[in-house]
Parts: structure tokens; C-alpha cells; sequence
């Protein structure tokens, strides 16, 4: 019993590994982690057994076996990711284009050195097999913008960790199939001296493979800047910025808006961070896509936005959805490179880097300061807790949405209380204690008083549980795994960006079918079914016993537009019912079931909400306070401008409420752009004069210098 246990040793081994794998978060999935791993290790393993001299010459064989050995690594994690319901075939794919060419691979690169009898030839082999698994990707990340990487060695890598959607693509097929040509090239090499057909298969291999290497691009294998530029073939410039963009997503006026916020945001960092300005024919490249999915196809990137900080040429990569929300953050990333260290041109510290963005571009909520959501989570993080969530490993292995805010809060007490330079120098060369003169701790301390004065209320206390309960990737179940109802929901959303409504719908029937009690799913098929004129098709699925406000008022307004006075007036009151149960005093729904209460102001909302009618110009003073925010939003994002000029003086006249902060703000800002500084004076004084939260004061504040800015920009031609 002992030896055959000792005999079978081998076979074991392998399998305790994978136990062991167990215990370390997403390297226990059978998905693209294990399997990169394993893709390694075999390639390696492989083309050290192979170009051994005493080899018996049965590779084939050989790389089999390990195959085998690396299939029971993974069988305790195929295992356990079907016990904890998170099998996916996607996974499945890669532990088989991952592995198996690797292996493959690393065997025919060993046999050759072994047939060709060359000096040490398993050193060769290692520091051939480290070049292509190093040495391509340190030649592709200095000189792609790409985030994606492609490996013979090691399989690839699919882009940021936050896009958690991870799938076999026709890119990564594309490259397993260069993979195999190299493989098959590799192995009929020694053959040519005694064999004339192996002469001629090689040639036609080498063509082939240079074919494909000339084709790179188009293949999905790599992105060089000059390929994006052409598949978005919009170019714009300005004073310190070319914008290259997707030219069928965005209009004459989307585009002259964002080069003056460019342009706008650079200022204002420059300024913050006290940076001199580079040579005059120096341009930082934008690039905007027309969505999230384009830029996943284009760069490996799809809802994060990022800057490549490590190239030469300074660049920011995002999507249309995240201008508002991305813009200045990336722009921080971009002209921080100023006094970044050599290497990367940033900081070594991680949560340095993106504190300093979140400090000079605080959007990590609308309502609440980064400081009033730190302040109200107690305790807070001593020194060795935030020398730790500053660390690559403790920032990306912690919750980001704590990270990015608490490392924000502390960077900005840092800049507001000691001098910029000092911050530089930190950042350079993560040294606090170099750069400030003192403890790490010691600043930490003062960060605390800081906080301590920091007033907070229930809504930044909601807020804060809100953000800091999102659980990091490494604490989610089956973070990698898309389901059919996951999957169609994103279609829906990308046919939306896309501007294909009715593709859109199909997409949400679908992902309604699987989730058909979701009442969060069901509220927005009901609103993109009126929208698409489909009024009949709600009113089958109406339910009086749904328990979501908005819903039932979408009920009512599915039965008024086929002129079912009585059905409609039912679940209008069905709405009022549920609301009264659990009031909101500053909630929306007070001015929605107003809207409805009354016949005709409810016939305005219909006729704009799904018509997309406006009423004349002489109506608007008679439309209710919310209808009036809607016409004004409907009439910008059509760039009717002269309308919203003129809709904007007609509001002017009217109180404000608070609950339009946000409205208020966005007209402000195109008002400033469509020069129209008479008017914009006005609005500064009346929102100046409102009873501000801390952050509504902090984003007011922004408004105006950015009319100054525009101001400023004009008086200097």
C-alpha cells in the first residue's frame, strides 16, 4: 500500500497543488487566471523536458503528459467552481487555448534546440521562452495604448481587472491560431536538410505567418495608435489637445463643447498642481469612443476608463457614457506624468496615483465631499492600514470604491496643507517620510484631525455605507461569470449606445423573460416598451400589486395614451397609495404624481415623454416645474439652441428647488458655452443664492470657473 501510494505520487501532487489553489480568490476559478497560470508552467515545463539531450524523442507523448499534470492542477478547481455554481464555458475555453498551444509551443521550441544540437541548449530554451513571455509584452506595453495583451507563452490577458466580464473573443482564437503556425514552423525546421516537402511547408509556414503579422491590427491582436485613429476617423485640435473620435457618435457641437473642457480642465490642474506648460507644438492625444464596447474591442478597456501613463506620447482613452464622470480624472492621470517616476512616468504607489485624481476631481459622489464620506465610516484607517490600501497588492486586493475614496480624502489634505512640491516628491518616489520631513503616521494624524472637523449628516452617512459595502473583486462569488440574463442585459445597454432602439428592446424582452420578477428590469422594459409606442404590450404585464412607485405611474401612462381614462386613473392611485405608505419629502415622485394629477399637464408630459412633442414656446410658463426641467433637457440634447436660450430666461423667472441642483448645473454649463454670459450671470446669482450642501457649493464652484475660464478664453481671442 505504501509504495503504491509513493508510486503514484505524481499524479497527486498535481492535485494537492490545486487544493492549495483552492484558498487564493480568483486563482480557485476555473477560468483565465488558473488557466494563464497553468499555461506557464506547462510552456515552460514543457520546453525544459524537450530540449533535454537524452530525451527519448517522444515529444508528442511528452506534452501530453503534461497536459495531464496540468489537468489535475485544475481538476480541484473545476470541481469547486461547479459545486459553487460557477462553471462557465467561457472558462472551459480557456483552460483549453490557454494550456494546450502553451505546451505545445514550449515542446517545439525545446525540440528544436535539442534536434539542432545546440550549446546548452535547455538555457537557450528558458531564455528564448522568457523573451517571448517578457520580452514581447515590456515591446507591446511601451509601445501600444492597448491594455489587452496577447502571449505565446502564457496565453493573455484580457485588460483591466475592473471590467470583471472576461470572455473567449475571436481575437484570442486569431492568435492561438498564430500560435499553432509558429508551433508547426518550429517543428518542421529540422527537417528541411533531409526532406524536400518539409522545405516547401516551411516556406509556405513563414508567408503565412508574415501575412499575419502584417494583419495584426485587424486581427484584435494588437492596437497601435495609428489603427484606432482610423477605425474612429474623427480629428480635432486645440491650443494643448488633438482629439481623435468616433465621428458617427458625436455632433459638431458635442465636439466643440468637450475640446473647450479640455481645454478647461487642463487649466485648472495645471493651476492645482502648479505644472509649467510643455512646448508649444506639444498635444496630448484624446481618444473618444462611441461607447464602452468599442473601446473593449479597440484596447482591451470597457467601463474603465485610463491613461497609459508608461507611453511617451501623452494620451486618455474614454468612452462617450464617461466623459462627465472620467474626463478631469484621467486628465490629473495624464499631466501628472510631469513628476511621475521614470519607469512608468507615475507613481509606484498605486493608491497614490488614483488619490491624487480622486483629490483634484472629487466625483465619487454628487451629494456628498470625499471628506464627508470618509469622515462618516468609523474608525478610520490608521497608518499602517493606509500604508497597506496605498499598495499596489492592498489597493487593487481591497474594495475600490474605499481605496479610490480614502486615498482621495488623504491626498487632498495633503495638497490643501503643505506645499505641492512636497507631494511631488512623495509621489515620485513614495517616500512620505523624504517629502514631508516627518512620519508617515504623523500625517496620518493630521488627516484625522482633519476628518474631525468634517461635519456629516444621514446622507453622507447612507451614502458612505452605500460605497464602502461594494465588495472587490476578490470577495465576489463567481466574479468572471456572465449569465443569460447578464448577457442579454448588456446587449440591451449596448444596442442603446449603439442607437439602435429597437435592437434594444429585443435585448430587454429577453433579459425580461429571464427576470420577469425583477420589478427594477420590469419598470425599464415598461418605460422603453411606451417609447417605442407600444402601450398595449404594458398593459398586459400592469400589476396593481407591484410595489414600485415609478411603476405604477408608468401603468397609469400606458392606459392614458390608448385613452383608458379609468384604467389609468387605477394605477395612478395605486402609485399615490404605495408612495404615501413610505414618503420621501425631497422625492421626484411628489412632482411625478403631480404631474399626473392634473389632466392636461399630464397630457404635456405624455406628448413630450413619448412623442417627443414640446409644447409652444408661449405654453412653457403654464407646464409644471418638472415638465419645464424636462422640455429644457429634451431642447439641449437636441442642440435646439434657441430654444433652450429661450427656455432657460423663461425658467429664470420662476424659485428654484433643490431637487433640480444637478439640471441647474448642466445648463449653467452649456449656457457658458453658447456664450451667453448675461444669462449665465443670472443663473450664478440665483444658484449662489440657494442653501447649498458642501458638495452642491464644491460642484457650484466649478461652474463658475468655468465661465470665467470661457470668459477669459474669448477676451484673449
Amino acid at each position: 500500500m505504501k509504495w503504491a501510494f509513493l508510486k503514484n505520487y505524481k499524479l497527486l501532487l498535481p492535485i494537492a497543488l490545486g487544493l492549495v489553489a483552492l484558498s487564493i480568490p480568483l486563482l480557485r476559478d476555473f477560468h483565465i487566471e488558473s488557466a494563464l497560470l497553468a499555461a506557464f508552467i506547462g510552456c515552460f515545463w514543457a520546453g525544459w523536458k524537450a530540449s533535454k539531450k537524452s530525451s527519448n524523442g517522444n515529444d508528442i507523448s511528452q506534452a501530453l503528459s503534461i497536459l495531464g499534470y496540468l489537468y489535475l492542477f485544475g481538476l480541484p478547481l473545476l470541481v469547486y467552481t461547479i459545486l459553487a455554481g460557477c462553471f462557465s464555458l467561457h472558462g472551459l475555453y480557456f483552460w483549453v487555448l490557454f494550456p494546450i498551444p502553451s505546451v505545445f509551443f514550449g515542446t517545439a521550441v525545446g525540440r528544436l534546440f535539442r534536434i539542432l544540437n545546440i550549446p546548452y541548449g535547455r538555457m537557450v530554451t528558458v531564455l528564448v521562452l522568457l523573451g517571448v513571455s517578457f520580452g514581447a509584452l515590456i515591446l507591446e506595453f511601451y509601445s501600444y495604448p492597448q491594455v489587452y495583451f496577447f502571449n505565446h507563452v502564457w496565453g493573455g490577458w484580457p485588460g483591466p481587472i475592473y471590467d470583471e466580464t472576461v470572455q473567449v473573443t475571436g481575437s484570442l482564437l486569431n492568435f492561438r491560431l498564430l500560435t499553432l503556425m509558429w508551433i508547426c514552423l518550429l517543428w518542421s525546421i529540422p527537417h528541411t536538410r533531409s526532406s524536400s516537402i518539409a522545405k516547401v511547408f516551411v516556406t509556405v509556414l513563414i508567408s503565412a505567418i508574415a501575412l499575419f503579422y502584417l494583419y495584426l491590427p485587424q486581427l484584435g491582436i494588437i492596437s497601435p495608435e495609428t489603427y484606432i485613429q482610423k477605425q474612429l476617423g474623427g480629428q480635432r485640435e486645440s491650443d494643448h489637445f488633438t482629439l481623435y473620435y468616433d465621428e458617427g457618435s458625436y455632433t459638431v457641437d458635442e465636439i466643440d463643447l468637450l475640446v473647450k473642457e479640455h481645454e478647461f480642465y487642463y487649466n485648472q490642474i495645471s493651476q492645482k498642481l502648479e505644472l509649467s506648460p510643455k512646448n508649444e507644438n506639444h498635444r496630448i492625444e484624446s481618444y473618444l469612443y462611441a461607447h464602452p464596447w468599442q473601446k473593449k474591442k479597440l484596447t482591451g478597456a470597457k467601463f474603465t476608463s485610463y491613461v497609459p501613463v508608461w507611453l511617451e506620447q501623452d494620451q486618455l482613452h474614454i468612452a462617450k457614457q464617461q466623459l462627465s464622470g472620467s474626463l478631469k480624472h484621467e486628465m490629473v492621470h495624464v499631466l501628472a506624468k510631469q513628476f511621475g517616476n521614470r519607469l512608468l512616468n507615475a507613481s509606484w504607489s498605486i493608491g497614490l496615483i488614483e488619490g491624487l485624481a480622486v483629490a483634484v476631481a472629487p466625483d465619487e459622489s454628487t451629494n456628498s465631499t470625499i471628506d464627508q464620506i470618509v469622515a462618516s465610516e468609523k474608525p478610520l484607517p490608521d497608518a499602517d492600514q493606509m500604508e497597506h490600501s496605498l499598495s499596489p497588492l492592498g489597493f487593487y486586493g481591497g474594495r475600490s470604491t474605499v481605496n479610490y475614496t480614502t486615498s482621495g480624502s488623504f491626498v487632498r489634505y495633503l495638497l490643501d496643507d503643505y506645499p505641492v512640491s512636497n507631494f511631488k516628491q512623495a509621489y515620485r518616489s513614495s517616500d512620505f517620510s523624504d517629502a514631508y520631513r516627518q512620519p508617515f503616521s504623523e500625517l496620518v494624524r493630521g488627516w484625522h484631525n482633519h476628518l474631525d472637523t468634517v461635519s456629516v449628516d444621514s446622507v453622507d452617512q447612507r451614502i458612505a455605507r452605500r460605497l464602502f459595502s461594494i465588495p472587490s473583486l476578490f470577495e465576489k462569488d463567481c466574479p468572471h461569470i456572465v449569465s443569460d440574463f447578464a448577457a442579454h442585459w448588456d446587449d440591451y445597454q449596448y444596442h442603446l449606445a449603439d442607437g439602435d432602439t429597437a435592437k434594444a428592446v429585443n435585448s430587454l424582452d429577453e433579459a425580461f423573460i429571464l427576470k420577469p420578477d425583477n420589478l427594477f428590469i420590469k419598470t425599464e422594459w415598461t418605460f422603453r416598451n411606451l417609447q417605442q409606442g407600444n402601450p398595449e404590450r404594458v398593459q398586459q404585464r400592469a400589476a396593481i400589486e407591484d410595489t414600485l412607485v415609478d411603476l405604477q405611474l408608468l401603468y397609469a401612462d400606458a392606459f392614458r395614451l390608448t385613452g383608458d381614462h379609468t384604467e389609468a386613473g387605477k394605477y395612478l392611485s395605486g402609485g399615490v397609495k404605495l408612495f404615501e405608505e413610505d414618503p420621501e419629502p425631497d422625492s421626484l415622485l411628489i412632482a411625478a404624481i403631480e404631474t399626473r394629477s392634473d389632466s392636461l399637464q399630464w397630457s404635456y408630459y405624455l406628448d413630450l415623454r413619448y412623442e417627443n412633442k414640446l409644447v409652444q414656446e408661449n405654453m412653457y410658463p403654464d407646464l409644471l416645474y418638472r415638465t419645464k426641467i424636462l422640455t429644457m433637457s429634451q431642447v439641449a440634447e437636441k442642440e435646439q439652441w434657441s430654444k433652450f436660450i429661450a427656455y432657460s430666461r423663461l425658467l429664470s423667472e420662476f424659485p428654484l428647488n433643490t431637487r433640480y441642483f444637478d439640471r441647474y448645473l448642466y445648463m449653467l454649463h452649456l449656457l457658458g458655452y453658447l456664450q451667453e454670459w448675461e444669462l449665465a450671470e443670472l443663473w450664478l446669482s440665483k444658484l449662489e443664492a440657494m442653501d447649498h450642501r458642501k458638495r452642491f457649493e464644491e460642484r457650484f464652484h466649478q461652474q463658475k470657473e468655468w465661465i470665467t475660464f470661457l470668459k477669459q478664453s474669448e477676451a484673449s481671442g
